[in-house]
């Protein structure tokens, strides 16, 4: 949709597309141009693109989660864009958002007001109090700090932690966006994992497990219930999370939409031999792209499993794996939270290095 000469921002809903390709997909892909441009603007980094082919699936499918997005047109063209998404589950009072406008259209703040105001009547339509957002920030952006109220790291005042700050946001909690370096040797990767598969041997029984997408069927409900161990095992602070409802089927939708849009996932899990239960997972992942970053999802290991190395065990050994998969891929960028101690010490030893600051933000009603 196009809206004609107008001084001040207008807000239209961006419709589901039946194709990547076709002409009503044209605000599909101006909604991930906006994004990507601002985030290069802010970053100077091209690591976190959006991609409308991949998410596109995902919007077309709902079964799981609500997806919606809006663009702020100024003068005929996008200027800014909104995209949330929501958990279906049956209490849940959360709904997260990502509102950026085009640098060139920052000046007044019209663009993000208008936004903002759109996310907050949809956020009362859908009766969701709790609306929570993350502002990413160089990680050497120097001047004033805001610190996380969990004591583990800050953010700095820029144009998007004030805003949220100035419209009711509060922060609560701090990540880290850390990098590892493909191209150069895994020697330290490989003693790390001979280490840590010592140390899971010489306590019960654990075995590791690896496949490529979409989940073997036998491991459907094993996988299913550690991913829902995410919602409730993951530190989020003061973030309020609704603990997410997952079985078998859910699982093949997923698969099924990752597959619809091009993505590639290696997953490294580990069973508790004695039950016969998934404790720890580790998910990477690409698009069509494979020259692209790689992205890593979820890690967790189940908090009755912690203490035998286990998060270092699938990390270590996706990495390789992942090294054989998808040589061309550069570097994996992954996020954690600052206060999550144990997991930032994996990383940097396994060679993982910082590049952005993300801050987590919520705003109740």
């Amino acid at each position: 949709m196009t809206v004609l000469g107008t001084e001040r921002p207008v807000v239209v809903p961006v419709g589901v597309p039946r194709h990547i390709d076709g002409d009503d997909a044209r605000d599909f892909r101006a909604l991930a141009d906006v994004f990507n441009t601002a985030l290069h603007h802010d970053l100077g980094l091209d690591h976190l693109r959006w991609d409308a082919a991949e998410m596109l699936p995902a919007w077309q499918d709902q079964t799981d989660r609500l997806q919606a997005a809006f663009l702020a047109w100024k003068d005929g063209r996008p200027a800014g864009a909104l995209a949330l998404t929501a958990p279906r589950e049956e209490g849940a009072t959360e709904l997260e958002f990502d509102l950026l406008a085009l640098p060139d259209a920052r000046r007044d703040g019209a663009v993000e007001d208008a936004l903002l105001q759109r996310l907050l009547a949809e956020a009362a339509r859908l009766g969701r109090t709790h609306v929570q957002t993350y502002t990413l920030h160089r990680a050497d952006a120097g001047g004033e700090r805001i610190g996380s109220p969990t004591g583990f790291g800050s953010v700095p005042v820029d144009r998007y932690s004030r805003f949220y700050r100035d419209h009711g946001f509060t922060l609560q909690q701090v990540e880290r966006n850390s990098i590892l370096d493909l191209t150069a040797p895994l020697d330290r990767v490989q003693e790390l994992l001979a280490t840590a598969e010592a140390a899971a041997a010489a306590g019960p029984h654990y075995r590791l497990r690896t496949w490529t997408s979409p989940t073997p069927a036998p491991w459907r409900a094993e996988f299913a219930h550690v991913i829902s161990r995410m919602s409730t095992d993951a530190p989020f602070a003061g973030l309020t999370m609704t603990e997410e409802t997952w079985d078998a089927a859910r699982v093949a939708r997923r698969d099924e939409r990752l597959r619809a849009g091009g993505l590639l996932v290696s997953v490294a899990v580990v069973e508790h031999v004695p039950t016969g239960r998934l404790v720890a997972y580790n998910e990477l992942t690409i698009g069509a792209d494979r020259t692209r970053p790689t992205n890593q999802w979820g890690t967790l290991v189940l908090r009755e499993h912690r203490g035998h190395r286990l998060g270092t065990l699938v990390k270590c050994a996706n990495i390789l794996r992942w090294r054989e998969l998808v040589p061309q891929s550069p570097v994996i960028t992954t996020f954690n939270a600052e206060e999550n101690r144990p997991m930032l010490d994996v990383n940097e030893a396994l060679g993982f290095t910082p590049l952005t600051v993300a801050g987590a933000w919520q705003r109740v009603s």
